[in-house]
C-alpha cells in the first residue's frame, strides 16, 4: 500500500471526514479516462501561489542576527553557547532553504478541500464557466482508493495555514515547506497528498540536471475510483443536460454513483 503515515502530516480527526475536488468536465473526462488522480508538480503551482514550497520571511531574517546579540536567557534555552555552532546553523538553515527551492521540481501533490458540505466559493475560484463537476469523496476512500499504486509512497495531510512575516516553519523536516501556506489561503482548506519522487534512491536529489521528472509537469496516479467517489455533483447554474450527459459518461465507465446537482440551485421556499 502506497499510502504512509508521516509524523508532519496531520490528517483529518476521522477516517470519515469529507473532501472535495472541484473541476471542469475536461478535468472530470481525464479522471476517468485515465482511472488516475492528477498530482501536480509543485513548482508549476507557484503561478498561482509564488510562496508554494518556500520558507518564510522569519526564516530568512535568522541569517542577519548575531550570535553575541541573542539574550543569555536563549543561549541556555536552547544550549547553543558557542558562536561557531551558531554560525554553523545559520549556515545550514540557508542551505536547507535553498534545497527546498530545488525540492519543488521534485515534489507532486495533488489536493483536496475539507469541508462537511459544498462550497459556493470553490465552485467560482476552480470553474470558469458552469459546466463544472465537484467529486465528493472521504479521507478514508481516499486513502482506500490508492492500494493498487505502488510507484511511490503517498503521504497525506492538512495544509498548516500561517503568518509568514511572525512565524517561522521548522527547518527539521525537509517536506514541512511543503505543508505550509500563507492564511490569505485558509479558505482553501486545503488536505494535500504529497509524492516526493527521491524516495528510496527513485530520483536525484543532488543535482537539478538529473531530475527524471524535468520535463514532466504531473504524474498520474492510478485510484480505484469506486472506492474514491462517494457522490458526484453538477455545478449549480449547469443546464439540465450537463447532468444528463454526465450520467451517460459516469455509466459507460461502469461507476454507478449517485449525480445530483449542486445544493446551491436550490429554490428558496417562502
Amino acid at each position: 500500500m502506497p499510502f504512509k503515515e508521516h509524523p508532519e502530516f496531520l490528517p483529518p480527526a476521522s477516517s470519515n471526514a469529507k473532501i472535495w475536488r472541484y473541476m471542469d468536465l475536461a478535468k472530470f473526462l481525464s479522471l476517468l479516462d485515465k482511472n488516475s488522480l492528477y498530482f501536480a508538480r509543485l513548482d508549476k503551482l507557484s503561478e498561482f501561489d509564488p510562496f508554494e514550497g518556500c520558507y518564510t520571511y522569519l526564516n530568512l531574517q535568522f541569517d542577519n542576527i548575531d550570535f553575541n546579540s541573542l539574550p543569555e536567557v536563549w543561549k541556555e534555552a536552547t544550549g547553543i553557547k558557542d558562536e561557531g555552532l551558531f554560525n554553523a546553523i545559520k549556515h545550514g538553515n540557508k542551505q536547507s532553504r535553498g534545497f527546498a527551492k530545488f525540492q519543488r521540481s521534485l515534489t507532486f501533490v495533488n489536493s483536496w478541500h475539507m469541508k462537511e458540505y459544498e462550497s459556493a466559493a470553490m465552485w467560482k475560484i476552480y470553474l470558469t464557466s458552469n459546466e463544472g463537476i465537484a467529486v465528493q469523496s472521504t479521507y478514508g476512500r481516499l486513502v482506500e482508493s490508492l492500494a493498487s499504486y505502488n510507484d511511490f509512497e503517498v503521504q497525506i495531510g492538512k495544509i498548516k495555514y500561517i503568518d509568514y512575516e511572525k512565524e517561522a516553519i521548522p527547518m527539521g523536516n525537509l517536506l514541512l515547506p511543503f505543508m505550509h501556506k500563507r492564511k490569505s489561503f485558509e479558505h482553501e482548506e486545503e488536505l494535500r497528498a504529497l509524492i516526493w519522487t527521491p524516495q528510496h534512491g527513485k530520483n536525484d536529489i543532488s543535482d537539478p540536471q538529473n531530475n527524471k521528472y524535468a520535463n514532466d509537469h504531473g504524474l498520474y496516479v492510478g485510484v480505484d475510483l469506486d472506492l474514491l467517489i462517494d457522490k458526484i455533483f453538477v455545478a449549480p447554474n449547469a443546464s439540465s443536460w450537463v447532468s444528463d450527459s454526465i450520467k451517460t459518461v459516469v455509466e459507460k465507465f461502469g461507476l454507478n454513483k449517485k449525480i445530483k446537482q449542486s445544493d446551491l440551485a436550490s429554490t428558496p421556499m417562502y
